[in-house]
């Protein structure tokens, strides 16, 4: 039984380890932690717990002997002078430390792949044996461990970091271990680094009226995102995806417009919870949303959305690939046959695909998501290799791009962009999508204005959901301004209380819940 965060149980459980957090004391909080994840986890399913302390201990011992291979090595440079001598000796050091690195790498990339893909490359090798008339492999059920994307990502990152020396390896367990299993993080991320988290928790986090009171404000506020927006949104969704053969295109339109609201909502709703109620702890999570549908490109959309797992990519993937010995040899090819913006294209835009690939496959293993990944690579390259074109056309037709018109149509167009998207995301299968835009694509807008047509949602919830959604909208605009929290805290008492208990009213009231609320459908859950 998953602990959803939206649910009564987990705001008790939190309040709980909150309680013994500050009342044992700042030398005992770490094990209070430590504990609760335990508790957590096991609540979630006890069959779970292996893999998440196979991914611990391998990666925490592994980093221990990357950095004692490091250390070992300069303490025999310190009694040599020959520079060459020296180079040769860092460079078997690093060799030895590549070995364990590629261990701890496999241990936990291995269990991520053999957990979450098995079932999706036996079934496609059934499909080709099945045309080949070769005897197909017998498919089963793989145990899918919560969380298992986000903490296999913070383990990786961990371990890459200590290989690159950006900071030393870890020696208190403990502090490792509440690191990865942290319960607010664990399930959804956002996907942390440890040298940022562990800095937080170095001697202890005293009590801050503050951090409680700021920490609630942004629970509740997540909370309305998740019960009051993204719920009654999803029943909309839920209903015209679910039966799209029956509804004309303009309902599946609209339907994936809404998705992509109810996505932000849900996703991001469960972010300002988990941030929340981590910042009652005192401890600061990754930023992971930047009101994104605010983005004028693809490219700062993907800046502004999943932040952590963006900025992962970026340090773990990008990175490396764009240095790696494949661009290397490529970009020198191009070099050479006097071929700059070839070089140059190539250098960016490689990367960009590995990236979305190993992005799509990241978020489920399903040839949709490989599709989406590879939409938005298209999108990513496409406007990079066109970038020289756009600017000459703005400047042909004398485009002013420095006003409110020409901004509020970027947005747009990257709303509609990324609704596109949303399709591979939301629909059953790849096949699903392609009808779904089929079905699209023969849209009659008059079809929406049928009341008679079923759409799973009451005037009243349309309403509601309406009201929430331009609020969700205020809010948004707001922070791009103001620090909200900060300025609330700075009004008069009674005007502050009407806004929190307005708020927290508001979720109780107009939440979703009844028979058949699922407390465990945040959306991200499942990947």
């Amino acid at each position: 039984m998953i602990m959803s965060y939206q649910s009564f149980g987990f705001i008790l459980f939190s309040a709980v380890v909150l309680l013994a957090y500050y009342l044992i004391g700042r030398k005992r909080q770490l094990w209070v932690l430590a504990a609760a994840n335990l508790i957590f986890y096991a609540i979630a399913g006890v069959e779970y717990l292996p893999f998440i302390l196979v991914t611990m201990v391998s990666s925490f011992f592994a980093a221990r002997k990357i950095g004692a291979v490091y250390e070992q090595s300069e303490e025999v440079i310190a009694t040599i002078s020959d520079t060459a001598e020296k180079k040769e000796l860092r460079k078997k050091a690093k060799s030895k430390a590549k070995r364990v690195l590629l261990i701890a790498i496999l241990i936990a990339a291995g269990l991520l792949a053999v957990c979450k893909y098995t079932g999706f490359i036996v079934s496609n090798l059934n499909l080709l044996f099945s045309a080949l008339n070769i005897p197909t492999i017998k498919t089963f059920e793989m145990i899918l461990p919560l969380g298992i994307s986000f903490y296999t990502f913070m383990a990786l990152s961990y371990v890459l970091d200590v290989y690159w020396k950006r900071y030393k390896a870890e020696r208190n367990f403990l502090i490792y271990a509440v690191y990865l299993s942290y319960f607010p993080h664990v399930v959804q991320g956002p996907i942390d680094r440890f040298n940022e988290f562990k800095d937080q928790l170095t001697g202890g986090i005293a009590f801050s009226y503050q951090n409680l009171t700021f920490g609630a404000q942004l629970a509740v506020w997540g909370f309305f995102k998740k019960l009051v927006v993204a719920d009654r949104l999803g029943m909309f969704v839920d209903t015209v995806i679910g039966n799209y053969e029956h509804y004309n295109g303009a309902f599946i339109i609209a339907a994936i417009a809404v998705y992509s609201i109810q996505i932000y909502a849900d996703f991001s709703g469960c972010i300002d919870i988990v941030t929340g109620v981590s910042e009652m702890f005192g401890i600061k999570l990754r930023q992971n949303f930047n009101h994104p549908y605010f983005s004028k490109t693809m490219a700062e959309f993907w800046r502004r959305w999943h932040i952590s797992l963006q900025e992962w990519f970026k340090d773990y993937i990008y990175y490396p690939v764009s240095t790696g010995a494949l661009t290397k040899r490529v970009k020198k090819y191009f070099k050479s046959k006097g071929k700059k913006r070839a070089e140059e294209l190539f250098a960016s835009c490689f990367p960009i695909l590995v990236v979305w690939i190993v992005t799509g496959i990241w978020h489920g293993a399903a040839w949709k998501f490989v599709a989406w990944g590879l939409f938005h690579a298209m999108l990513l390259i496409g406007s990079r290799v066109l970038e020289p074109v756009f600017l000459k056309l703005n400047k042909l037709f004398r485009v002013d791009t420095n006003n409110f018109g020409w901004h509020l149509w970027q947005m747009i167009r990257t709303f509609f962009l990324c609704c596109v998207g949303r399709v591979f995301f939301r629909a059953a299968s790849l096949r699903t999508a392609f009808s779904l835009f089929a079905k699209s694509a023969t849209a009659s807008p008059a079809a929406l204005f049928n009341l008679s047509v079923p759409i799973g949602l009451e005037l009243k919830d349309i309403v509601v959901a309406v009201l929430a959604v331009l609020v969700l909208l205020f809010v948004d605009i707001l922070q791009e301004k103001i620090k909200i929290r900060q300025t609330l805290a700075r009004q008069n008492i009674i005007f502050r209380w009407i806004i929190i208990f307005a708020g927290l009213f508001s979720v109780i009231i107009f939440g979703i819940y009844g028979p058949e609320y699922n407390a465990s459908s945040f959306i991200y859950e499942q990947f």
